[in-house]
């Protein structure tokens, strides 16, 4: 329902009170509704009006028919001059309002009101009660035939002013800012183009778009349109657009929306004017770019693509979503994203595939999430295969793959290996971060795509790639097929201590194969043992390698460098040594064989089997290293010095002559003290007794005995040993002429 009220100058209004009033209304109206009315209800005539018109001038005289919203509601004010008041002066008018619902306007532009039936041309008398109006009939001057049938009569120049009118508009609406004022002899010029430019727009818009049809003052009417008459001074800094309707209309820019209805009136294509209706409230252009990206009419840009993508998200007519499917190749990939969310399926689908053909040629797209049928899924296999190829690192295939794992792309994993192979191959870096963010299900083809390609790039190329971070992901493979992979994966990890010597050492001994792996692989176990092993890591090789140690130079060369700077006669050595001469053979097991020789020499019970000892100890260091050489032999004397005389004698005296000068000169070049002094005199006194002269011994041995003084200890060590007591004379000679403390002649 509506509401009416009178607005004229009375004698005696509803108060009683004379001047301008609201004189007669609807019963029962919201408090507050008069004053919200009131600003719309005025009117002047036009300056050059006649002071005192007459009646035929007075209905000459333009009609201002204004329209606005009021919250809810909206009014329409309808304002004709009367002339004379009651007391005979100029100046009175009736402003007649209607205060509607919005649903008495649904389908309707305000300005179909223009000579609608339910205008009073005279005021009601004062305190008249006004009927409520359940049935808002427009007038019939105001159609889109006839408009565009008046348009037409205008030609050209019409079009451009339309065109230059409805940007204007628009941006008013949607921006919020911006208003026209057209200036005319012919008020009803003005109220056709209010006609045109208000179903130009969709209906949602055309009910927000507040018009006066004339106004006396322009440049303070609120209205977004206001017509007004040439004789009206408008300020020339008045903050609206100025159109004068009786001079030619200048070039001007007009938007896509503007334009597209401008055509569509040309063309009385009242069709495609309604297609804007449908789509609500929405900014007109993006609608318009809208229709023009269905209709295939030319080119629609990013940004428009962009607004169209969020239009379609609300509600928009059916009809689009067809001829949106058949437009998918041209979508950009948020206003296809926009159609998968929100189309039905047939668009969604089609538009999926747009989707993914876009993310798989560009990462920083994202995959559509709605799930491809698997003939589309087929469809992309030459697509993904492009993308695949154009791409120019391991970081960029990644992001391909994550597509192409996204829509489900059946892509062959021997093509993605190869293609990241090459890429490898030729360099570059961030290979660990690209492998972390493939999808799980492709991650172990990429890595292994990624070890073949480094196994076959140049050296630098290889080590440049594999960083700490690469290594790390790669611990842990199985190295047979890429072993100079392995190699500097291995020593990587040993560098950083995640893997012991021994550790890396048993993985290289498992996947070296061919000569520069070999090569290699040898060349890192040199670095790996620079520093000499211990006896702890000997054994652990040796009992996970065993035999295979003897692949290597360096390896086979670690017992012995474990013997040289270990005790020898310690227990953990003679366990190495029985396990090194088990497992090992060559030189490692002789010097394994002559460390065992060493161990046992003091548990030997018979002179014959330590002299055999010493003489297999001599034939085993004759050669190998000198320094291993040199400990074993100065070890086995001294363990050997202990044994009472007798038996050092007996066994100097079983040894070969090479063994008996080393063995003896080997006991002198020690340090000797007072008691292996004496022994070794006697070691050299038994050996003249059993008619056998070392002589480096015997000659230290006569030295010392002449040298001696007082003789008193060796008097005491022989004097209950005849046998070696004259020995001990002979060995003096007659320069001693007392020995056990008689004289001698």
């Amino acid at each position: 329902m509506a509401w009416q009220l009178h607005y004229t100058s009375v004698e005696a209004g509803p108060t009683g009170l004379p001047g301008f009033q609201f004189v007669a209304e609807t019963p029962d109206l919201p408090a507050g509704l008069h004053a919200r009315v009131a600003p719309y209800l005025t009117y002047r005539p036009p300056p050059d009006a006649p002071l005192a018109p007459t009646p035929e001038q007075i209905r000459r005289l333009p009609v201002s028919l204004a329209y606005d919203r009021l919250g809810a509601r909206s009014v329409l004010a309808r304002c004709v001059y009367l002339g004379q008041d009651y007391s005979g002066r100029y100046g009175n008018f009736l402003g007649h309002a209607v205060v509607a619902g919005s649903e008495e306007l649904v389908g309707l532009r305000p300005v179909e009101f223009w000579q609608a039936p339910f205008w009073s041309e005279s005021p009601a008398p004062p305190g008249a009660a006004l009927a409520e109006l359940s049935d808002l009939a427009p007038g019939s001057s105001i159609d889109p035939e006839s408009l565009g049938a008046w348009l037409a009569d205008h030609g050209e120049d019409a079009y451009l002013r339309l065109g230059f009118l409805l940007e204007t508009v628009r941006r008013a609406l949607v921006q919020g800012h911006g208003r026209v004022v057209m200036i005319s002899h012919d008020s009803e010029e003005i109220v056709r183009w209010i006609g045109v430019i208000s179903y130009s727009l969709p209906w949602a818009l055309a009910a927000r778009l507040s018009f006066a049809t004339y106004s006396a003052d322009p440049a303070s009417a609120s209205q977004v349109l206001v017509g007004t008459t040439p004789d009206v001074w408008v300020p020339a800094d008045v903050d609206a657009a100025l159109v004068r309707l009786d001079e030619p209309a200048g070039p001007a820019r007009a938007g896509r929306f503007a334009g597209t209805v401008a055509d569509c009136w040309r063309r009385m294509d009242l069709a495609g004017i309604d297609a804007f209706g449908e789509m609500g409230d929405a900014d007109p252009e993006t609608a318009a770019a809208l229709i023009a990206f269905c209709r295939g009419d030319g080119p629609v840009s990013a940004d428009e693509q962009a607004a169209v993508a969020r239009l379609i998200t609300g509600d928009v007519p059916d009809w689009i979503w067809p001829d949106l499917a058949r437009m998918a190749d041209r979508m950009g990939h948020e206003l296809a994203s926009a159609v998968c969310e929100a189309g039905p399926p047939e668009a969604a689908d089609r538009c999926a595939v747009r989707c993914a053909v876009l993310s798989l040629h560009d990462p920083r797209l994202t995959p559509p999430a709605r799930p491809l049928p698997a003939e589309a899924r087929r469809s992309l296999v030459p697509e993904a295969g492009a993308a695949l190829g154009a791409t120019r690192g391991l970081a960029g295939l990644v992001d391909v793959v994550r597509t192409v794992h996204a829509v489900g792309v059946p892509v062959p994993e021997e093509e993605v290996a190869r293609l990241a192979g090459g890429l490898v191959r030729a360099g570059g870096d961030g290979l660990a971060e690209a492998i972390g963010r493939a999808p799980f299900d492709w991650r172990e083809t990429l890595i292994a795509a990624v070890v073949a390609g480094l196994e076959q790039a140049p050296v630098r190329v290889r080590r440049d790639l594999l960083t700490g971070e690469i290594c790390r992901l790669l611990a842990g493979r199985d190295w047979t097929g890429a072993p100079a992979v392995g190699v500097d994966v291995l020593h990587e990890q040993v560098r950083s201590g995640r893997l012991t010597r021994a550790e890396a050492t048993e993985l290289l001994l498992g996947f070296a194969a061919g000569p520069q792996a070999e090569e290699e692989r040898d060349a890192m176990l040199e670095e790996l043992w620079r520093d000499p092993p211990t006896v702890a890591e000997c054994s652990r090789l040796l009992e996970t390698a065993g035999p295979r140690l003897a692949v290597s130079a360096c390896l086979n060369d670690l017992p012995t460098q474990a013997f040289l700077h270990a005790e020898l006669t310690s227990g953990e050595v003679v366990r190495l040594a029985e396990r090194v001469r088990a497992t090992l053979e060559g030189y490692p097991a002789e010097d394994a064989e002559a460390v065992l020789i060493v161990s046992r020499l003091p548990g030997a019970a018979r002179p014959a089997g330590a002299a055999a000892d010493v003489a297999r100890l001599i034939a085993l260091t004759r050669e190998g290293n000198e320094l291993l050489t040199a400990r074993l032999r100065t070890t086995a004397a001294a363990r050997l010095a202990p044994a009472n005389p007798g038996f050092r004698a007996a066994v100097v005296g079983i040894l070969p002559e090479e063994a008996r000068m080393w063995l003896t000169s080997a006991w002198l070049d020690r340090r000797i003290d007072r008691d292996e002094q004496l022994a070794l005199v006697e070691v050299a006194i038994r050996l003249r007794l059993d008619g056998l002269v070392v002589p480096p011994l015997d000659e230290w041995a006569r030295a010392q005995v002449s040298g001696w003084s007082p003789f008193g200890s060796v008097e005491s060590r022989f004097k209950h040993d005849s046998e070696l007591a004259a020995g001990l004379k002979e060995l003096a000679g007659p320069r001693r002429r007392r020995l056990f403390g008689r004289g001698d002649d």
